[in-house]
């Protein structure tokens, strides 16, 4: 009688526990869909429609990272005169760091959008963006960093086949 009690409380558990990651994984693929937004059939004029709308809502900001002959790299002239316009104005905490990409080759759209709170919790407060299309590997910016900039562009680029934008809000 012991045993069977036992069994039916360890079976009771593992389908606890069952349940558990179930809604966990079904609670991450939402967050995902909510966040990814892929539009199939696009052109390189709906980037530049974007980018523009984008980049008139920040008129006068300077983009952090900056193409050079080396690779991207962060503008420490573009840092520390967002770093100080922010120290003069009212704070403005960032709730979201977007990028949106063009794929020429397969006619898409990507736009992902990523709560500042899950950025937060990177384990190293940096954000690593490793793409080829982006060309980042090396780029590490720091949580902190982008908080002290405030919101505005961090990235735009019109290379070969790849438009990129990313920037804060």
């Amino acid at each position: 009688m012991a045993t069977r009690r036992w069994l039916q409380v360890l079976l009771g558990v593992l389908l606890l526990i069952t349940l558990a990651v179930v809604a966990l994984a079904a609670s991450c693929a939402y967050l995902v869909k909510k966040q990814v937004d892929v539009r199939q059939v696009a052109s390189p004029a709906d980037f530049d429609r974007e980018a523009r709308a984008v980049l008139d809502r920040f008129k006068g900001v300077p983009a952090l990272i900056e193409d050079s002959d080396t690779g991207p790299r962060l503008s420490s002239a573009a840092l520390a005169s967002r770093q100080k316009k922010a120290a003069t104005g009212a704070p403005h905490p960032l709730t979201a760091l977007h990028v949106v990409v063009f794929s020429p080759q397969e006619n898409k759209l990507v736009r992902i959008s990523l709560p500042f709170w899950l950025l937060r919790m990177s384990p190293d407060g940096t954000v690593d963006i490793k793409n080829d299309d982006v060309d980042l590997g090396k780029m590490r910016l720091s949580i902190d960093d982008l908080e002290a900039a405030g919101p505005g562009p961090l990235l735009l680029r019109k290379s070969g086949d790849s438009r990129v934008l990313a920037w804060t809000e």
